[in-house]
């Protein structure tokens, strides 16, 4: 059934966020949408690392691609400590990618951090498309702090056709805020499987 969003997904029930790593990538939450896919790249990398994997991001855009009817994807990263190789593989998959110049910060108490967090980015561009023209904006992060927050914000956008708010995360690294079961700024959780993990 199509929806006042012109896609097919907005009556399927939510996926549970609960569940184990295992069985393919399903996204045909976003079958026939015009998507919008906003990837945490530090938030997923250390998410598959945690659990042994790495994340094959090729694989990834190459499956949104496929299901959706259109895919922008953009993909939020620091350049400390990545070779310029490491950026141009991203843009070669199709990804947009947008980078923050991390750097080493004094703390009031003098000791020195490394300051690598993209989520001041990733708030920025999404605050920036939130009012255009796509179906569904995918907030790639488990992190509640930054997903969950955002989707707060987006379902608060005046605008005619609002885009619904999914999230695509790995098992066990999912905040339990997330959950579309419960959280009615969000409509679905994706989960990312073993056949876009490699060891």
């Amino acid at each position: 059934m199509k929806t006042e969003n012109g896609c097919d997904t907005a009556l399927k029930p939510a996926p549970a966020v609960a569940g184990l790593l295992e069985g393919a990538t399903d996204l045909s939450a976003i079958r026939n949408c015009r998507v919008l896919v906003l990837l945490d790249e530090q938030n997923l990398t250390i998410s598959a690392r945690r659990l042994g994997y790495r994340l094959n991001y090729r694989l990834l855009a190459g499956r949104l691609r496929s299901m959706a009817a259109t895919a922008d994807i953009h993909l939020f990263t620091d350049i400390m400590n990545k070779a310029n190789w490491y950026v141009r593989r991203f843009k070669r998959q199709g990804y947009k990618v947008h980078l923050k110049a991390a750097r080493y910060i004094f703390l009031a108490d003098g000791c020195l951090q490394r300051d690598t967090n993209v989520d001041n980015l990733f708030a920025f561009w999404t605050g920036f498309f939130a009012k255009s023209p796509y179906d569904v904006i995918v907030l790639g992060s488990g992190d509640f702090g930054l997903a969950g927050e955002l989707a707060k914000a987006i379902s608060g956008v005046a605008v005619v056709k609002r885009p619904i708010v999914m999230t695509l995360s790995l098992p066990g690294s999912t905040a339990r805020a997330l959950d579309a079961r419960k959280n009615g700024h969000i409509k679905a959780n994706m989960k990312i499987g073993l056949d876009m993990l490699k060891s």
